[in-house]
This record gives C-alpha cells, sequence and structure tokens, in this order.
C-alpha cells in the first residue's frame, strides 16, 4: 500500500493535496520543488513565499486576533504567541525563513560582493522535507486531511531531461551536477541489480558510465562546489575508473576542505572503516556528526548508546532535529522514569512522546504504547502488545528495545517465534538477575506450550536448562514448577534439547580446534 501510494504521489506530485482549496500554497510548492535541483537560490525565495502564505493560511484557520501581520519574522511570532501551533512547525518556519532571507542578499567573499548563493544538495533536500511537513501540517488543520494518508516528500523522479541538458551546455553548473548526480544514482541502482533480476548489459553501463563521466567533468569545469564529492563517491564505488592520480582518498580530502554540512566527512569516515582503517575513520564521523551531518549523529548514537557519550551525542541530535532522536530521548527518559519515577520525570516523559509524535519520528509508536500502558494506565497490555509488535522494526536498531516487548508479548503463543528471537538479546540487556529468571521461565513456558501444541519446538536455549537456571536464581514459580509432577517429566525429557548453533564455550572451541589440527596432521601422513 506504501509503494502504491508512492507511485501515486510520483504520477501527481508531492503537493498535490493543496491543490483544492489551498491553490496559491500549492503553486508556490511546485516552483519550489521545480527550481530544487537547478536554481536552489530560487527555490528558497519560493519556499519563503510558502511560509508567508502558510502563516495567513493558519491565522485565518484559528481566527487569531489581531491577524498577522508585519514582516515574516513577526508574523511567525504571532503564531507562535498563539499557542495553537505546534513548536516544530514554527522551527522549521523560521529555518525556511532565515534560509530564504539568505537566498536574496548578497555574500562577500574576499572582498567581493556576489550574487550566487551556493547550497548543498543534502541541505536542500531537508529544507523540501521541511517544506512538505509544513504543508502536511496546514492541510490537516485547514482542509482536515489526515496527515497518514501522505506519504513524505521524495525527489520527483520524472523530470525534462533535456531542460538540464539545455541548461548545462549553456554553462548552468547546477544542471550539469544535476545530471552527474542522476547518472551516479542510476549506476547505483543498476549495480543492485543481480542475478535473473538482472536486466542490463555491459554495454548499457558502460554507456552510463560515460555519462557520468562527462557531466561529472563538466560540472567540475564549471566550479560546482560539490563534484570532489561525487567523484570520491564514484571512484569509492568503482563506478569510474581512477584517471591522471586522481582516486577516491585524493578527492574525498579536498570535498572536506570544502564540507559545511558534514556529508563529506561521513563519506570518507565510512570509506576508511571498509577499508580497515576503523579508527580514523571514526574521527571523521565525528567530524560529521559535529557539523550536524544526520547520518553521522545516527552512527555515534549507535556507537556510544552504552556509554556516557550517548547523551551528549543525543543532545546534538536533538539540537539539528534528526528525527530518530525524538524516539530515542522519549525512549531514555522512559527508561529514567522506570529507574526512578517522579513527578517531574512523569512530565518530562510526555513532552518527549509530544515531540516525537509531532516530528512523526520512527517507532515512536513502540515508546509510546509501552508508556501508555505501564506508566499513565490508559490502554490495555493487549493493546500496547499488539502496538508494540507492529511498530518495534521502524525503531532505530541500536535501541535497547528487546527486554520491553519480550516482558509485553512472552506470555502470548502467537508470539511464539518472535519472542524466541528476542530471548538472548532480552537476557544481554537484563543485569537484574531476578529479571532474568523470569525472562528465562517465560521462555520455557511458552516453549512447553508450542510444543503441547504442535508436538515440536525449536528453542533459544535447553528447556530444563532456562528451568534449572531460573530456580537457582531464587524464581518463585520456577522453582514451584520443577518440583511439581510436570516439572518433574520434563527435568528428565532428554527430548527437550535446543535446537540451532548456539555459543559454544572458549574451552569447548580449543578442544575442537585442537581435534581440527590433529585431524590434518594425520591427513598429511
Amino acid at each position: 500500500m506504501q509503494t502504491q501510494a508512492m507511485d501515486i504521489q510520483q504520477e501527481q506530485g508531492n503537493f498535490a493535496f493543496l491543490k483544492e482549496g489551498l491553490g496559491e500554497l500549492y503553486t508556490q510548492a511546485c516552483l519550489a520543488e521545480r527550481y530544487f535541483a537547478n536554481d536552489p537560490q530560487s527555490s528558497l525565495v519560493k519556499m519563503r513565499l510558502f511560509v508567508e502564505i502558510a502563516c495567513h493560511d493558519l491565522g485565518r484557520h484559528f481566527s487569531l486576533r489581531p491577524p498577522v501581520h508585519g514582516e515574516l519574522a513577526n508574523k511567525i511570532k504571532m503564531l507562535d504567541a498563539s499557542g495553537c501551533i505546534e513548536g516544530w512547525v514554527i522551527d522549521a518556519m523560521n529555518s525556511l525563513r532565515l534560509e530564504g532571507n539568505r537566498s536574496v542578499h548578497l555574500t562577500e567573499i574576499n572582498g567581493n560582493h556576489v550574487a550566487k548563493l551556493e547550497v548543498s544538495t543534502l541541505r536542500m533536500r531537508q529544507h523540501m522535507r521541511n517544506l512538505h511537513d509544513i504543508a502536511r501540517y496546514v492541510a490537516e488543520k485547514v482542509l482536515n486531511i489526515c496527515c497518514k494518508q501522505i506519504p513524505d516528500w521524495h525527489q520527483p523522479l520524472q523530470c525534462d531531461i533535456s531542460e538540464h541538458v539545455a541548461a548545462a551546455l549553456n554553462g548552468h553548473r547546477d544542471s550539469s551536477f544535476y545530471l552527474a548526480n542522476r547518472f551516479y544514482h542510476e549506476l547505483e541502482t543498476m549495480r543492485s541489480i543481480k542475478g535473473t533480476d538482472r536486466w542490463w548489459t555491459k554495454n548499457a553501463f558502460a554507456d552510463k558510465q560515460a555519462d557520468l563521466a562527462y557531466w561529472l567533468e563538466k560540472a567540475h569545469v564549471q566550479g560546482h562546489s560539490e563534484t570532489w564529492l561525487l567523484f570520491a563517491k564514484s571512484y569509492a564505488k568503482k563506478l569510474l575508473q581512477n584517471v591522471d592520480q586522481r582516486d577516491a582518498k585524493t578527492c574525498f580530502k579536498l570535498a572536506i576542505k570544502q564540507d559545511e554540512t558534514g556529508e563529506a566527512a561521513y563519506e570518507y569516515g565510512r570509506y576508511l572503516a571498509n577499508h580497515g582503517e576503523t579508527k580514523l575513520g571514526l574521527i571523521f564521523i565525528k567530524q560529521a556528526a559535529e557539523k550536524g551531518c544526520s547520518e553521522a549523529l545516527s552512527a555515534m548514537l549507535s556507537k556510544t548508546v552504552a556509554t556516557d557519550e550517548y547523551a551528549n551525542w543525543l543532545h546534538l541530535a536533538l539540537k539539528f532535529n534528526v528525527l530518530e532522536a525524538y524516539t530515542c530521548e522519549a525512549f531514555r527518559t522512559l527508561e529514567e522514569h522506570e529507574t526512578e519515577a517522579s513527578a517531574t520525570t512523569t512530565k518530562r516523559l510526555k513532552s518527549a512522546l509530544v515531540n516525537a509524535q509531532a516530528r512523526r519520528s520512527p517507532g515512536y509508536q513502540f515508546v509510546k504504547a509501552y508508556a501508555e500502558q505501564h506508566v499513565f494506565n490508559v490502554i490495555t497490555p493487549e493493546c500496547a502488545a499488539k502496538i508494540m509488535v507492529d511498530h518495534y522494526k521502524d525503531l532505530p536498531e541500536y535501541l535497547w528495545y528487546e527486554s520491553k516487548l519480550f516482558t509485553q508479548i512472552c506470555q502470548n503463543s502467537a508470539h511464539f517465534s518472535l519472542v524466541s528471537d528476542l530471548y538472548q538479546r532480552a537476557i544481554y540487556q537484563t543485569d537484574d538477575e531476578h529479571q532474568a529468571s523470569e525472562i528465562k521461565f517465560r521462555m520455557a513456558q511458552l516453549a512447553l506450550a508450542e510444543f503441547t501444541t504442535k508436538k515440536s519446538v525449536k528453542t533459544p536455549a535447553d528447556i530444563p536448562t532456562m528451568l534449572k537456571e531460573a530456580a537457582d536464581a531464587g524464581h518463585s514459580e520456577a522453582r514451584e514448577f520443577i518440583n511439581s509432577t510436570e516439572g518433574k517429566a520434563v527435568m528428565k525429557r532428554c527430548g527437550f534439547r535446543s535446537s540451532g548453533n548456539h555459543q559454544k564455550s572458549a574451552t569447548s572451541k580449543d578442544k575442537q580446534k585442537r581435534k581440527r589440527k590433529l585431524a590434518k596432521k594425520a591427513k598429511r601422513k
């Protein structure tokens, strides 16, 4: 359904939902999107106009008195003061206002006044996403359109390439770079198609490589600021062959010299890490994160999730409005509340959940459902479990969510397969011996119920072992079960053994290694 919605969106346009009822907003949004690739400066001007029109539309909808008036900054302040507009909308409006102001003013470079504004493709994409988010918000308030039915903004796939070719041949560097970037992504897509699905020939791939080389070199000669990075990525992924002593490392270093967004530093860090220089790669990824690169910040959150540095990186990610950071903040606040509950932590948790929901942060539904059952007591365990199962895959992979999800669904046999997958991680994430024994006992009980139904069962550990370890840790139900008639039968039943590969002890590994060496020597003789 999501793919179908995206296909319709590409046919009708990202802002088609504004067409009926908010025609002027629709016009400015389409113009901003039209100029997005080949004239960022004009696109930013249209975004600023869009924000100004949106201020008036929202002011009329909420019947603000006095009506919004004055400079755009004042109009946004009036919306903010009314209390009717969510904070993230105000932040997005101010961001686009400031960028729009920059686009219509001269820039002084080395004593020279320049009218041309350089904006990276990465930053322009973020501005377009902010514009689309504001558009969805206005449509929801003014036109009563459900935001969930509107897909996220996606860069238009269909465009008149002849316009860009003509502009590039006339010396327009943004169009030249757009064409180079387009062929770069087409080559990436072609290379990702393998096996029987591969439709392209070597000659077709070589033609695309020639197109990439031509337009990228042309954009470079015309003075586009992002060509060194695209050269570097093309050489790193072997989409282009190294020429004239120009290789990936050299191009990355030149790209970093004019890197404002951190994208070049992040890509270079990844390149180094993938080629055995992990420590140096991490240094560049840190540099990229400090500049606000969302991918780098996500990488640092993943790297430091169980360390004292995590809070600092999370604070920085929130400062740069990295979406997943709002889910991480809600999750962290929830854990703090569980550690030491108070009125303050409850208030902070509510605020964090509101922020995550307002920004549609990935996986916030999981945290919200857990909190609504265990903290606020407003939904049933069954309802919370359903929401958590539906959305756990949306969470950032580095969050330690497994123990919470395991506890929520461990007594429902319908989720046996998922519970088995979660078991090892849930144990690893648990410091409390009593909680670990509870996890082991629930896993064993669910496995026994599954065996009763299907007469066979695959478990992440031996059922008797799990029961014994839980009982030894002082779990009362496990002790009671082991001493029962059924429990004694289970403990004696040798058929209950785990399946699959499990972690072996160091001693066992050494023994196996010695056996293999002796076997090799015997074969040589």
